[in-house]
């Protein structure tokens, strides 16, 4: 197993170009929560972090993860739309995790991903700076330190999940050797491509993960308040305009009453005087 934070900022080789594409920039997930479903790389970027060339990989043009670089098939590199529209995973980090019983775990803090054909393992808890400080401010709070497996039954809300009491993974998660030997013995092989059938595989559940950009678009679609009461009132105006008479009738009705009123009140001024 490889974490998340490990593969951002890591080097992507196209393979068969002998060229190098960019940095990881980003890593995009399946909605399902079960696999990598692509990566965004960007190339030339400044300090800052702006500015620079962005493509997105899709997962089935991955070759192989090793210890410096991340190698991809250029022939297999077709961008696809919807890669643009699936969860990353900054928006499942932050996510505080609660079991059924009522322990709270803590706060995601990393993801755990297979390296040989990018498979979710789990859900890093416990690592994180979030972590530490809520065990600091309550020292009775029991520290929870391990993962929780990507497969189990979880109930996504907006920032809180719901998870099995027996999916928690407890101590130092294994990105070691023995994934790693994994890995190796399957990319030797020349015909072997996990990571384009992992990405190709049939999804076993629902959709649970969802971006946090979408809410707020939601919100703004969902609320067209000014354009709404603009429409009643000129669909009110248009009512007023069809009830009353048209345009040359108009003034023949206001300049007799202008006349009369003339008429009554020079006598009254007059009698006064």
């Amino acid at each position: 197993m490889i974490k998340g934070s490990q593969l951002l900022g890591r080097s992507v080789i196209d393979m068969e170009a002998a060229e190098r594409l960019g940095k990881i920039k980003e890593i995009i997930v399946q909605r399902d929560g079960e696999r990598i479903a692509g990566f965004i790389v960007v190339h030339g970027e400044t300090i800052v972090g702006s500015g620079g060339k962005r493509r997105m990989i899709p997962a089935a043009a991955v070759h192989s993860i090793g210890p410096d670089a991340m190698t991809v098939r250029g022939s297999s590199m077709q961008e696809l739309a919807e890669l643009d529209n699936l969860p990353r995973m900054s928006d499942i980090i932050g996510h505080k995790m609660v079991t059924q019983s009522g322990r709270l775990l803590g706060v995601i803090d990393d993801m755990l991903i297979n390296r040989a054909d990018g498979t979710i393992v789990g859900f890093v808890v416990g690592e994180g700076v979030r972590n530490k400080l809520e065990n600091i401010f309550n020292p009775q709070r029991a520290r929870v330190h391990g993962y929780v497996r990507a497969d189990a039954d979880l109930h996504v809300g907006k920032e809180l999940i719901v998870v099995p009491d027996d999916a928690l993974i407890e101590g130092e998660p294994s990105v070691q050797e023995s994934d790693r030997e994994a890995a190796t013995a399957v990319t030797n092989e020349a015909d072997s491509h996990p990571w384009e059938e992992r990405a190709l595989a049939e999804s076993t559940r629902s959709s649970i993960w969802t971006r946090r950009t979408d809410a707020p678009a939601r919100v703004r679609s969902e609320t067209p308040t000014e354009p709404r009461l603009k429409t009643e009132t000129a669909r009110a105006d248009e009512n007023t305009r069809a009830a009353a008479p048209d345009e040359e009738a108009a003034p023949e009705i206001a300049t007799p009453i202008t006349t009369d009123e003339a008429v009554t009140t020079v006598p009254e001024d007059q009698s006064r005087k």
